[in-house]
């Protein structure tokens, strides 16, 4: 995992020497254009290896730490990357040089990478910040074509996606989380401006969607399971040479009818008897085997159950006014009126959708032993909300096992954890190289 990041000349200004906390979460504060945001960026690009952010940035050197070893990335020549250049020629050189632990530098020529860029992907300048893809007929920003299409087509640059160096996971939740871009079923000509306006979806809505596909995935997954054990049932119990006590018998049951009925609340039908099952001494050895099976079965819903839970305790605690919530493998999660209609998604206020969205990522999108980068998770968060955002965050890094950096205007965000903060005014003042 990262342990600290050091940065040499950032828009040729800045020296810093970032320390990440032990407690698994590392706060960035401090003035506008001092580069919080850039400094999750750089871990970003390093990780989906977007050599074309390095070209772009003023910088001389940037080293992140590791347990076991360091990557140093030292820029040489201009220092920043004109937008316009993409079409300009003669191209000017810059210099990315990656170092991975002791093994040799490697040299990374943006004039060959652009040229690259404009062979392989078969785009098409057609005016300053615009190109077209001759082979999928989408429209792309200057933006776009440097920092997106690299990160979202393997297929290019595969030469230097095997020279740049691997990496930590890493997961970014950007300052710009309620619309995304979608993908595009069928590719045919749009104009610039339908374009922009049909490719993004409501993240509330997208996300919705994939919690109801992995409600019903896990239920089939128990299906499976429970199909098996319930066709091998005979045979296990006539080998069977275990029995329970009644009091035993008592005690298990019912944490499984418990359980049964927690899940339930959160979406989760597991199936269960109707009626109560009686315990008898002839059939001790049969009600063993039916405990164990059901424990397996249900042992399926565990990791989720878990998720949901937290997700709904979060929500609950947060309070949304005149609203109720609910999950269920058809919708995912829906909002309900006081009067008992369901309430459109994209009707909710801005700061309940940041809520929910932010939330739903923490807990569904990033996997264990992530690093995990967070922009203004304050983004129009009520300031009541906004102080419990830490408190969520340490219950939720210790239920993923994750880490965070997390980048932050607000004091209210803080809260009482300044420990836990770092502020880049005041590193900028220190000398970290030699």
């Amino acid at each position: 995992m990262l342990k600290k990041i050091k940065i040499k000349g950032l828009f040729n200004k800045f020296d810093y020497d970032i320390e990440l906390k032990k407690e698994g979460l590392t706060i960035l504060t401090g003035p506008n254009g001092y580069g919080k945001t850039t400094i999750l960026k750089i871990i970003y690009a390093l990780a989906v290896k977007n050599i074309f952010f390095f070209f772009q940035l003023p910088f001389n050197k940037i080293e992140l730490i590791q347990e076991k070893e360091q990557i140093t990335i030292v820029k040489k020549g201009k220092q920043s990357l004109d937008q316009s250049e993409l079409k300009s020629k003669p191209f000017k050189d810059i210099i990315i040089e990656i170092q991975q632990g002791n093994k040799k530098p490697t040299s990374y020529n943006r004039k060959d990478i652009i040229r690259l860029l404009r062979k392989e992907s078969l785009l098409i300048p057609i005016d300053k910040n615009r190109w077209i893809s001759r082979r999928t007929d989408e429209f792309y920003t200057t933006e776009q074509v440097i920092n997106e299409l690299l990160e979202n087509d393997n297929k290019l640059f595969q030469k230097y996606y095997k020279s740049l160096p691997e990496f930590i996971d890493v997961y970014f939740i950007k300052e710009q989380r309620l619309i995304k871009k979608k993908t595009l079923s069928k590719r045919r000509r749009f104009s610039f401006e339908d374009e922009i306006e049909n490719s993004f979806i409501d993240t509330i809505q997208e996300y919705a969607v994939e919690l109801s596909e992995n409600i019903r995935n896990i239920m089939a997954e128990y299906s499976r399971i429970a199909q098996g054990l319930d066709s091998s049932f005979p045979k296990r119990l006539f080998n069977q040479s275990k029995d329970i006590t009644e009091k035993s018998f008592n005690k298990r049951y019912e944490q499984i009818k418990k359980k049964q009925e927690l899940l339930s609340l959160f979406g989760l039908p597991a199936s269960k008897d109707e009626s109560h099952t009686s315990y008898k001494k002839e059939n001790a050895k049969a009600l063993l085997v039916y405990l164990e099976d059901t424990k397996e079965k249900l042992a399926v819903f565990d990791e989720i159950f878990k998720k949901l839970k937290t997700f709904s305790t979060i929500l609950n605690e947060r309070k949304f006014v005149f609203k109720n919530f609910e999950f269920s493998s058809d919708f995912g999660f829906r909002f309900i009126s006081e009067d008992g209609k369901e309430i459109p998604l994209t009707n909710l206020s801005s700061g309940e959708q940041q809520e929910v969205v932010l939330l739903y990522e923490l807990l569904f999108k990033v996997k264990p032993n992530t690093l995990l980068l967070i922009d203004e998770p304050e983004m129009s968060l009520h300031v009541v909300w906004q102080k419990e955002v830490i408190n969520d965050l340490l219950k939720i890094i210790e239920l993923q096992k994750i880490n965070v950096i997390l980048a932050t205007h607000s004091p209210q965000i803080i809260d009482e954890h300044w420990a836990l903060s770092i502020d880049l005014f005041d590193l900028s003042k220190k000398e970290i190289f030699k």
